[in-house]
């Protein structure tokens, strides 16, 4: 992976703009006795971590606030993942970036040669990070070429919600959720008949994350080039194959049966559905666990969670979702010591836990899990450890842990209105993921020269 800082570009500003900046004040890595906070320090760090999050973050930087003194730290929701990158990326160009910022999983290699950050592997050794006591998935999501470039916070891994008061109804066994595509199908038709209240047996929003997880339970590459993990950029997108065919004929085949609810893009309409009765499946994020169980609870009924399903036969695995804590480049070496001391905190076992008790992300640490056995948290909360089980079950390989590259964004945009074609009619499956293959291509190529 070549480090080079990127020139501006108005093809690049039209895709995704990536802005060039000077190289970070920090002294170089090994210089950890340089660097120390003597005077009172002010950072600002920015996140996508909206409703009831935004105070469950307060909380935990209010906690580091008191541990630290001598840092202050001013906490900033700025939107979506999407909202927050765009900010970063204009408060960078314009010289009052956040020392600390939070984006999603698949930003890292468009952050990693942004030419605005700095990467945890220059300056971890001014407060050294203990590596091994985090998941490897996690770890190695956020890894390149062996080199740590920003800290884990938030992971999540896709799971399947579904209420077990209307299994029970129709009849279906409440402890046996569907594992394949073919059980997810069966178990529709039977909760369809046998449940008139139902808008739809199953739903889920329009994202095409779910597609690149499928794509990891089939252990298929979703680009070229070792997924875009061995050192070499992607050159051609891989999602329109076999395998993304398969899963998209299914996902628009139970819609297009009217199996499945479609309630469009964004994280709201398919919670509602299934808080309300209107489906009695749901798949979301893990982070969702807190907030569906309420839902479900307030109406008298019981939730249940299961693995995402795959096609049989399927042998990979799931990767990770959510988002990661970057530290931006241009401060003196006190105010990034302090924004390194912020994202250290925040990945640490008792914050780690409260965000999971809070939310249903799961620890990106293996001794926080570790606490929460020991506490029983598990045992009286099963649905928070479905996620966990997942994610240690499958196996790790090159499709599993997930693709890199530099145009994840547009590809996803890509992707996602492909299968809204799909649903009206207008393209095959085929078609529809050609078009959206041959477009990403196209962008990478022109990425990859920018930053080659």
């Amino acid at each position: 992976m070549k480090n080079v800082l990127l020139v501006t570009c108005s093809l690049l500003l039209i895709l995704f703009p990536l802005f060039s900046g000077g190289q970070p004040e920090q002294a170089a890595a090994g210089e950890k006795e340089t660097v120390e906070i003597t005077e009172p320090v002010t950072i600002q760090f920015w996140h996508a971590m909206g409703g009831s999050r935004i105070d469950l973050i307060q909380g935990i930087v209010d906690d580091f606030m008191k541990a630290n003194p001598n840092i202050k730290v001013e906490v900033q929701y700025t939107g979506s993942y999407n909202d927050t990158l765009n900010k970063v990326k204009a408060a960078s160009k314009a010289g009052n970036a956040p020392h600390v910022f939070h984006i999603y999983e698949i930003g890292t290699l468009q952050m990693a040669n942004s030419g605005i950050v700095t990467p945890i592997y220059e300056i971890e050794a001014w407060d050294p990070i203990d590596w091994e006591a985090f998941f490897s998935p996690v770890r190695n999501y956020y890894t390149i070429n062996g080199k740590h470039y920003s800290m884990p916070f938030n992971s999540s891994t896709p799971l399947m919600y579904y209420n077990k008061t209307f299994f029970e109804q129709a009849g279906l066994d409440p402890e046996k959720p569907p594992k394949t595509f073919e059980e997810v199908m069966e178990y529709s038709r039977v909760l369809k008949q046998q449940i008139p209240q139902l808008k739809a047996p199953l739903s889920w929003n329009l994202h095409s994350w779910y597609f690149e997880e499928f794509h990891c339970l089939m252990d298929a590459p979703f680009v070229n080039n070792d997924n875009g993990r061995m050192g070499q950029y992607p050159t051609r997108a891989l999602f329109n194959g076999e395998a993304g065919q398969r899963i998209l004929e299914w996902w628009t085949g139970m819609e297009r049966d009217g199996l499945f609810l479609d309630v469009g893009p964004g994280w709201a309409n398919h919670r509602a559905a299934f808080g309300s009765g209107e489906v009695a499946m749901v798949m979301s994020s893990t982070s969702d666990v807190n907030q569906l169980t309420g839902l479900l609870k307030e109406k008298g009924w019981e939730m249940g969670t299961g693995y995402i399903p795959r096609p049989k036969g399927a042998t990979g695995g799931v990767t990770i979702g959510g988002g990661s804590l970057w530290i931006t480049n241009n401060h003196p070496n006190e105010e990034l010591l302090a924004a390194l001391k912020l994202v250290k905190y925040i990945s640490s076992d008792e914050p780690q836990v409260r965000w999971h008790k809070g939310t249903g992300y799961f620890p990106v640490r293996k001794t926080a899990m570790e606490k929460l056995e020991a506490e029983g948290w598990f045992d009286e909360n099963p649905n928070f450890r479905t996620a966990f089980d997942q994610l240690l079950e499958s196996p790790y390989t090159l499709n599993t842990a997930g693709s890199l590259m530099g145009v994840f964004p547009e590809a996803r945009s890509l992707i996602e209105t492909g299968i809204q074609k799909v649903y009206a009619g207008e393209m095959t499956v085929k078609e529809a993921l050609d078009e959206a293959a041959e477009k990403t291509t196209k962008s990478m190529l022109e990425w990859n020269e920018l930053v080659e």
